[in-house]
């Protein structure tokens, strides 16, 4: 063999390499990655209008004189504005499921996964916690105890989901699906803090009430961050694949 076929025969073996080192984006159909990508961008624009929404409460009568650091969030429904809040919360659930919806189509994530399915009860408990809300102060009532339960459903179901979903993305290279988990981790240390508020309330004499309102507000960014940085992992995942150069002429 002569040392020119050798170079012909080893630049071969090398475009076939680069070839199937290619990632799936490269193997995509076309019209799924920007469907993926104009998905997950309404989503990041949803968060963004909910989180902007919820945060013109805190600077607005009559909602403004709802003191942050005691009063839940969800106490804004009650209030003459509190029209702000339900949509924006509703807003968020349907970000959210655009946003897993393209994850879905990208192939990120199965429908059919334990992932998927506590990421979509985020979305549902987002809902059920607006069509049930609470009264003010310790709520006895049936619609008081549903919008709990909810409330506690989305809270604690989109860090589980999220770690699901990320966990095997974990590599060197998986900046947004680490920046996810650390973020999710973030959002159950602060579930874990609103829980034990909630018992030593509960069974103590200790007033831990009085600082519910600013963790829930802390849980409540950290779960819309989660979404927003699961979005932009879907606008990178998308990005239009690199073509392949020419293989240079290595015979002459």
């Amino acid at each position: 063999m002569t040392a020119e076929s050798t170079r012909d025969r080893e630049a071969r073996i090398a475009d076939e390499l680069a070839i199937d080192l290619l990632d799936d984006e490269a193997h995509a159909p076309g019209g799924d990655i920007l469907l993926a990508r104009r998905l997950a961008m309404l989503g990041i624009a949803g968060v963004m209008i909910s989180t902007a929404a919820i945060g013109v409460l805190h600077v607005v009568e009559p909602s403004r004189s709802l003191d942050p650091l005691s009063r839940t969030i969800s106490e804004y429904e009650l209030l003459s504005n509190g029209w702000i809040f339900d949509w924006g919360v509703v807003v968020l659930a349907l970000a959210s499921a655009l946003i897993l919806g393209a994850m879905v189509v990208r192939e990120m994530v199965p429908l059919r996964s334990w992932g998927s399915m506590m990421t979509l009860l985020w979305c549902i408990g987002l809902v059920g916690l607006v069509v049930f809300p609470k009264h003010p102060g310790l709520d006895p009532s049936v619609a008081g105890r549903v919008h709990w339960t909810w409330t506690l459903i989305a809270f604690f179901s989109l860090p589980i989901g999220t770690c699901l979903i990320c966990w095997r993305h974990r590599t060197p290279t998986g900046r947004w699906p680490r920046s996810a988990i650390r973020l999710s981790m973030m959002a159950g240390g602060w579930f874990a803090v609103l829980t034990v508020q909630t018992v030593l309330s509960a069974v103590t004499p200790i007033q831990a009430w009085r600082a519910v309102g600013l963790v829930e507000r802390a849980l409540s960014l950290t779960e819309m961050a989660v979404m927003v940085v699961l979005g932009l992992w879907v606008v990178h995942h998308s990005e239009s694949p690199a073509v392949l150069d020419p293989a240079p002429d290595v015979s002459g």
